[in-house]
């Protein structure tokens, strides 16, 4: 067995890699992926006979945070391959360094995995996905949406309540990811939420949005029970252990 760490993957390496998420994807296609143009981005390889039988990537996401995301062959799984990387890992780390391990929460070998190694819960992200052309667009006179840079800004009766902003999520201008999504502390609890997520719907199909697409914590019931009751479906779960 050995193991070796690269930072900038060759196309060889990226072909290796691809083979193995393509075995995975036969089986079941898993909502992760690796981003080799990703610079911030450190890869660790453990093979067996010259034959890539593991693969982990580290994504920073600050100086002492990672999230990690790793693929074993399915054809050699449950013989130490995995746990070897994480072994590795906690050598070739500062002892501060937190990692966040994502895995789809509904498929039983990932979760498995984790629990097995004894790596601790943390959350749940859930992706949900609506198609505006499917949703019915209601009047709100009482809402006013205000774009200022990249941000939009929510009013209620002339009052700013909160803001909101989105990107593009694919190469289709009108398929965007949502985000950020805020109702000031001082109006919560009033049903301005969800009366500003429908005006929200209403201004983005007026725009000519065909899908939108957000996330939130699985764990947030109410925000989960607003987007369900509007017609939001979940595509994916990610669950992290540290």
């Amino acid at each position: 067995m050995n193991i070796i760490k690269v930072s900038i993957p060759s196309q060889d390496i990226i072909n290796q890699i691809n083979f193995i998420v393509e075995k995975q994807n036969k089986e079941r296609a898993l909502p992760l992926y690796f981003d080799f143009e990703d610079e911030c981005c450190i890869y660790y390889l453990c093979y067996d006979n010259e034959k890539l039988m593991s693969v982990l990537a580290l994504f920073e996401i600050d100086s002492d945070i990672y999230e990690a995301i790793a693929y074993t062959d399915i054809d050699y799984r449950k013989k130490g391959y995995f746990k070897s990387l994480l072994s590795y890992i906690n050598d070739d780390l500062p002892s501060n360094i937190e990692i966040s391990f994502l895995c789809d929460r509904k498929y039983p070998p990932a979760v498995e995995t984790a629990k097995k190694l004894s790596l601790i819960y943390d959350c749940t992200e859930t992706m949900m996905v609506l198609d505006l052309y499917t949703y019915k667009s209601e009047k709100h006179p009482y809402i006013e949406i205000l774009k200022e840079d990249d941000i939009f800004y929510i009013y209620y009766k002339e009052d700013e309540i909160g803001s909101f902003r989105f990107d593009k999520f694919s190469n289709d201008a009108d398929d965007i990811y949502f985000h950020n999504f805020i109702i000031y502390e001082e109006y919560r609890n009033r049903g301005l939420g969800k009366l500003s997520m429908k005006a929200i719907l209403d201004f983005l199909k007026a725009l000519g949005k065909s899908k939108i697409h957000l996330q939130l914590l699985l764990e947030n019931t109410p925000a989960y029970k607003i987007y369900a009751e509007l017609g939001f479906r979940i595509v994916n779960e990610i669950s992290y252990y540290k």
